[in-house]
């Protein structure tokens, strides 16, 4: 069990050791960016980056990713999902524009309302940090 606090208190993620499994909950997926608990947690950022760094401790033992949402991913999918949920990360943090492939008009079919969540997080974010809201 891979306990964290990145999407909600107490989520957790599930490696299966013996088959190489992990069952990422609502992390890595190739359809959907990373959703912050941005109810109440001091830093959701920074919990999300902290669970990020947990899952890249366990990638080498997983063979088959199994995300809560897309497709499941093979061992060559865990690092590069990592990389690019913590990529996202970081231009959130920032107020970056995302060029991130999962929002925006390169958004598979049927996952294009995830740009809106992005920018729902986008302006929580700015409104706690006393920016404007627009990513720079």
């Amino acid at each position: 069990m891979v306990e964290h606090q990145a999407h909600a208190p107490g989520h957790a993620a599930l490696l299966i050791e013996e088959s190489g499994v992990l069952v990422a909950g609502d992390m890595l997926s190739d359809v959907l960016i990373p959703m912050l608990d941005l109810t109440d947690p001091a830093d959701p950022i920074e919990d999300y980056l902290a669970a990020l760094r947990l899952l890249e401790g366990v990638a080498g033992d997983v063979d088959v990713l199994v995300p809560g949402h897309g497709s499941i991913g093979g061992p060559d999918q865990v690092r590069a999902r990592i990389d690019r949920d913590r990529a996202y990360m970081h231009a959130l943090r920032d107020a970056q524009v995302s060029s991130d492939p999962r929002v925006g008009p390169s958004a598979k079919p049927g996952w294009d309302w995830v740009g809106g969540v992005h920018a729902r997080q986008l302006q929580v974010l700015a409104r706690r940090s006393g920016r404007d809201g627009t990513p720079g």
